[in-house]
């Protein structure tokens, strides 16, 4: 369901029926809900806007009535479940945030300039043009009062810089001519706009129209004289001396530009002896030609039941016409049908747009913002996406590419009717393979014995039910028997099959696959055989070998040649980066059989999760040394050796270490679920993932309450604190920090008491009130001078400061801070926490007028950020430089560093520091002269401050 607010306030069902609203009131209500999306409503508030020049004795019974008739209306779309909610004196419209146009139209704009900046010109324009395209009229049709007008203002700011941001980058394409037909429009509506006017000057000097940009300044010129008395601004006035003088700076760069493009090659290799599937493989011929540059990309949904040859097909196509799309192959296992949880469409996102060059730490949090990257990176490029093994639409729906050229493959048990009635994709059933083609596979698999004996193949064919999967097993057995003749296999498999039967009677369709399945198992060595076993029972996606080594207690070179076995019989896949990965099928089974042979399984998943424990402890100390000193493994790890090395272990096994941990946390481990957390919440911290630490520290939490361990549960509450503060859930992380001070009390340990305390006042200063803040600053320090913790000292005068320095009181934040700095010496090589001292240094000799010595010391944090990948810090720093450079009279520096900051806690979620980055460019702004753009960032700001929407 879609929620249209960009213009008359309508729906569009889930198939793309429309669902008009005729009635002015209920259409009235709905613009009210959707204004406050998610949020309660009151009443009294409903019935203001419903009637705004005074209500009737029965509004409230009318309201009721709407309401009423507002959920018939969007019951209409039968998948879209209950909407509208009562409660607590109003009422609420559940609206997910890819269902409302001004959410996804936000999101747009966001990457865009996200893009723009980067210099991803193709991809920014793009994106521009889509979120414009999403605008039908005025928002919110005709809904007044003084809310409505205020968010309606701001998209319609967001519009104008979207059109702006457009025309920018089709003159950075060169299609100059484009971009000043656009730009004339817009300066003719909205005259001045100095920014617009000098974007449409650029864009005629670049097109060889010198004569035209310099009358454009003219007019502008004149009629800011003649209507407001002032002259041009000083950017727009620099804009004219340049395109007069003919300046170089002004022609567009060719040797810079976009990065090269990354052309990925994900899909899995070519299926040997593919065999059959004709005229399917001719739909899909003829899908392909609608892969073109002036159609929407076409969606193909392959369906049929497990082991029936989906994947065979996708994979045998996509290398069949890899040459139409030479921007690259995508290909990820949704793994929707996985014993365990499926990959999301997040995750998947992460996945594809790492393959595309985008840096793991650039990668937006928000799922809109991700999908609308990966739309925007793919736009005017051909590549070709397979998502395979999907189970929903809504899993697929975020990995569709938004521009012509593309083409997209889906595998699927499901029969997708969501994605084929909304978004127009094509199904393909697969049946079994017909006789004639089950024989073929298997001649092909087998080689020349099976032309001898054509009457075994059938045979075979049929007790595999001419399943794919099965076929291949088979194939696999009697290639590795070559003495035993197929007709002798044959009668295996049906007294495989008797045996299976007099166990369970089941009569469901797999019955063949399992057959097949059990025949090629009980063919395995013990030792091989336990590992297959094994590896059914773990809760990850997919290990490498030392992680299954872990895993079966096996050495190294024993674990090597185990897992050749399996793949040489095709019960485990080699992934291209060589970990290994079982089918969803075959992996129920050997969770099965592990069930009934492996009373030591549970052990064996245990030993797994110590051995993430053990490498994830090893890697973090790597990362930070000083945090972690002698918190490393008390076992030697066979893991990464370098910083370099220990970062892309951890964020390769990120999906792993949350798995380990949350069936630790399900299954009783709970210390290692625990252990888990404690070894890479810091990691998650600094790197900004916090929305993995959230779920990092719900599984800890969860296991500490299970076995009733205080002092687990207070470590879990401040790890979770910590995530929600920096995510800008402010009242969450406040009420997790006042537990874990009750905890740390309650236990008795006096280091943590000091460290949840010190938690507790950052949120209190973040959200403004400061002299509970400096009271509990001041119990903090208190603790960590009689325990003798020199770090935690520092690391507490450094907060107190910051409350003084918010308070106006300059000289004690200074105070503060020269004591901090006194107390590193005793901290060793402790980089992180002096990158940290130096940013609120520059700080506070910044607020003292001292802009030399500030910037020498923000300069020193800045690069030590960088060094350590610390995201947070260094969007932080990059603010105070640009408050710096605001104070220093450079308001164009001062716009990039807010800028930078900007896009960077975009990445981490950091609400607070991209509240400060808005207040910054408005500031920067207001100096420049641009009261518009102050205007815009004060008020975003102002959403994004605590409290604020």
């Amino acid at each position: 369901m879609l929620f249209r607010v960009l213009g008359a306030v309508d729906v569009v069902r889930s198939d793309g029926a429309r669902i008009p609203v005729a009635a002015r009131k209920p259409r009235v209500l709905l613009a009210t809900l959707l204004l406050h999306a998610g949020e309660w409503v009151s009443v009294e508030r409903l019935v203001g806007a419903l009637w705004p020049e005074g209500a009737p004795p029965s509004a409230e019974k009318n309201t009721k009535t709407y309401v009423w008739k507002l959920r018939r209306l969007l019951a209409q779309d039968p998948t879209a479940g209950e909407r509208i909610d009562g409660g607590r004196g109003g009422y609420r419209v559940r609206v997910a945030a890819d269902e409302l146009d001004a959410h996804r139209f936000e999101a747009l704009v966001r990457t865009g300039r996200r893009h723009a900046g980067a210099g991803l010109h193709r991809q920014a324009a793009a994106a521009f043009a889509e979120a414009v395209r999403l605008w039908r009229g005025d928002p919110f049709g005709e809904l007044v009062g003084s809310d409505a007008d205020t968010v309606r203002a701001r998209l319609v700011e967001r519009r104008l810089t979207a059109l702006e941001g457009h025309a920018a980058a089709l003159s950075a394409l060169g299609s100059h001519e484009e971009a000043a037909v656009a730009l004339k429009g817009l300066v003719a509506r909205h005259p001045f706009r100095e920014r617009l006017r000098g974007a449409l000057m650029t864009a005629l000097y670049r097109a060889g129209r010198q004569a035209e940009a310099l009358d454009v300044y003219d007019e502008g010129r004149v009629l800011l004289d003649r209507e407001l008395g002032v002259r041009p601004g000083e950017e727009l006035r620099r804009l004219h001396l340049d395109i007069l003088n003919q300046d170089p700076a002004l022609e567009v760069d060719r040797e810079a530009g976009p990065p090269a493009w990354v052309s990925p090659a994900q899909v899995p290799a070519a299926v040997v002896g593919f065999t059959g599937r004709a005229e399917h493989l001719r739909r899909l011929d003829r899908l392909l030609a609608r892969a073109d540059d002036r159609q929407p990309p076409p969606v193909a949904v392959i369906t049929g039941t497990g082991g029936v040859g989906k994947t065979a097909l996708a994979v045998h196509w996509a290398h069949r016409v890899r040459d139409r799309f030479p921007d690259g192959q995508l290909y990820v296992n949704l793994r929707g049908y996985d014993p365990d949880l499926p990959v999301g469409p997040g995750d998947a996102l992460a996945g594809f747009l790492r393959a595309l060059g985008v840096d793991s730490r650039d990668l937006p949090q928000d799922l809109d913002e991700r999908s609308a990257t990966f739309r925007s990176l793919l736009a005017g490029r051909r590549v070709l996406v397979v998502l395979d093994n999907a189970r929903t639409a809504a899993q697929v729906r975020p990995l569709l590419p938004g521009s012509p050229g593309c083409l997209v493959l889906v595998t699927s048990r499901d029969s997708m009717r969501g994605l084929i009635a909304k978004d127009g994709a094509t199904r393909l059933g697969l049946d079994l393979l017909p006789a004639a083609e089950a024989h073929d596979l298997l001649r092909a698999l087998i080689g020349d014995r099976a032309a001898a004996e054509p009457g075994a193949v059938d045979a075979l064919a049929e007790l595999c039910a001419r399943l794919p999967l099965a076929l291949r097993l088979a194939a696999e057995l009697a290639t590795g028997r070559p003495t035993a003749s197929l007709a002798r296999l044959s009668r295996e498999l049906v007294r495989e099959q008797d045996r299976l039967d007099r166990l369970d009677d089941d009569t469901d369709p797999h019955a063949a696959l399992r057959s097949a399945f059990s025949w090629s198992y009980r063919h395995l060595d013990p030792a091989v055989a336990r590992v297959f076993r094994l590896l059914g029972a773990h809760p990850c996606h997919e290990l490498g070998l030392d992680a299954i080594a872990a895993l079966t207690g096996s050495s190294d070179a024993a674990v090597r040649r185990h897992v050749d076995a399996l793949v040489q019989a095709h019960l485990v896949e080699r992934t291209a980066d060589g970990r290994f990965q079982m089918h969803d099928l075959l992996r129920t089974y050997a969770r099965g059989l592990a069930a009934e042979a492996d009373p030591d399984r549970h052990a064996a998943v245990h030993a797994l999760a110590d051995h993430y424990v053990r490498e994830a402890a090893a890697a973090v100390v790597l990362f930070d040394p000083v945090d972690h000193a002698g918190r490393g493994p008390a076992l030697p790890a066979a893991g990464p050796a370098t910083r370099d090395e220990a970062v892309a272990w951890l964020e390769a096994e990120r999906a792993n270490l949350l798995a380990v941990a949350e069936h630790a946390a399900r299954h009783g481990d709970a210390a290692q679920a625990e252990e888990l957390a404690d070894a890479v919440w810091r990691y998650f911290h600094v790197r900004g993932h916090h929305d993995e630490s959230l779920a990092l520290h719900t599984h800890a939490l969860a296991a500490g309450r299970r076995r009733a361990d205080r002092v687990a549960q207070g470590a879990a509450l401040t790890g979770f604190g910590v995530a929600c503060e920096r995510l800008g859930r402010y009242e969450e992380a406040l009420r997790h920090h006042e537990q874990a001070v009750e905890v740390a009390r309650e236990t008795g340990d006096v280091s943590f008491t000091g460290r949840a305390l010190k938690n507790l006042g950052v949120v209190l200063r973040r959200l403004g009130r400061h002299r509970e803040a400096e009271r509990v600053f001041r119990e903090s320090l208190a603790i960590a001078r009689a325990i003798g913790n020199r770090r935690g000292e520092a690391a507490v005068l450094c907060s107190l400061a910051l409350v003084h320095e918010a308070s106006g009181r300059y000289e004690e934040a200074l105070r503060h801070m020269e004591q901090a700095m006194a107390a590193v010496p005793d901290v060793d090589n402790d980089h992180a926490l002096v990158n940290h001292l130096q940013a609120n240094l520059g700080l506070v000799h910044l607020r003292l007028g001292r802009a030399e010595v500030a910037g020498k010391h923000l300069a020193e944090a800045l690069a030590g950020a960088r060094a350590t990948g610390s995201r947070d810090l260094e969007a932080e720093v990059l603010d105070t430089l640009g408050e710096l450079a605001t104070a220093a009279g450079d308001p164009d520096r001062a716009v990039e560093h807010h800028r930078e900051a900007l896009a960077l806690t975009r990445r981490t979620g950091d609400r607070h520091e991209e509240a400060r980055a808005h207040d910054g460019l408005a500031r920067a702004y207001e100096a420049w002269g641009r009261p518009e753009d102050a205007r815009r960032h004060r008020l975003l700001a102002t959403r994004r401050a605590p409290g604020g929407r």
